[in-house]
C-alpha cells in the first residue's frame, strides 16, 4: 500500500483597503482561483499533475487565513501559482504564506502561534467593544483545533 504525501500551504489573504474587515468568498471561488493561476502559469502539465491532490481545506473569513492541500511532488508549482492570483470574484487579493508543513495538526501549531504574535496589534487596532469581542471570538474559533482538526480530519478521510 502507497502512501500518499501532501504539503499544506497555511496563507492570509490580504486584501488592500479592507484590512480589518473579513473576506466573503468560499472555498469554490478560492479553489477556481488557484487552479485558474495554476492554469496560466504552468499549463496542462501543472493541473493534470495536481488536478486530484489540489484542495482548499481550509478557510476563515474572519482571520483571513486559508489552508491548501498539494501533492508533496508538485506542492512547489501550487506555491509559485498562488504568487499571481491578484483577483478572487470582485475583490483584488494578494496571498502571504505564512508556513508551509507536512501535516494538518503542524499548520495549526504554527496558526496559533501567529495568532499570539499578531493579537495585541489586532485588539489595539479595534475601535469600539463590539470590535474587540468580535476579534476575540474569531481567534478563539481559529485556535481551537481540538473540534477543528478532529472535524478535518473526518472530511479528508
Amino acid at each position: 500500500m502507497v502512501r500518499f504525501k501532501n504539503r499544506y500551504a497555511l496563507c492570509e489573504v490580504i486584501v488592500p483597503g479592507q484590512e480589518n474587515s473579513s473576506i466573503n468568498f468560499t472555498k469554490s471561488k478560492l479553489y477556481r482561483a488557484i487552479k485558474q493561476s495554476i492554469i496560466s502559469n504552468h499549463g496542462d502539465y501543472g493541473i493534470g499533475a495536481l488536478d486530484q491532490s489540489l484542495r482548499v481545506i481550509y478557510i476563515n473569513t474572519g482571520t483571513r487565513i486559508v489552508l491548501i492541500r498539494a501533492e508533496r511532488k508538485y506542492f512547489h508549482m501550487v506555491t509559485s501559482a498562488i504568487i499571481f492570483i491578484r483577483k478572487i470574484g470582485l475583490h483584488d487579493v494578494i496571498f502571504k504564506t505564512l508556513h508551509v508543513g507536512g501535516s494538518i495538526r503542524q499548520c495549526f501549531k504554527f496558526l496559533i502561534k501567529y495568532h499570539q504574535k499578531s493579537f495585541p496589534s489586532m485588539y489595539q487596532s479595534c475601535q469600539t467593544e463590539d470590535d474587540k469581542i468580535k476579534v476575540l471570538e474569531t481567534i478563539i474559533d481559529a485556535c481551537d483545533t481540538s473540534t477543528s482538526v478532529k472535524a478535518l480530519m473526518d472530511k479528508i478521510s
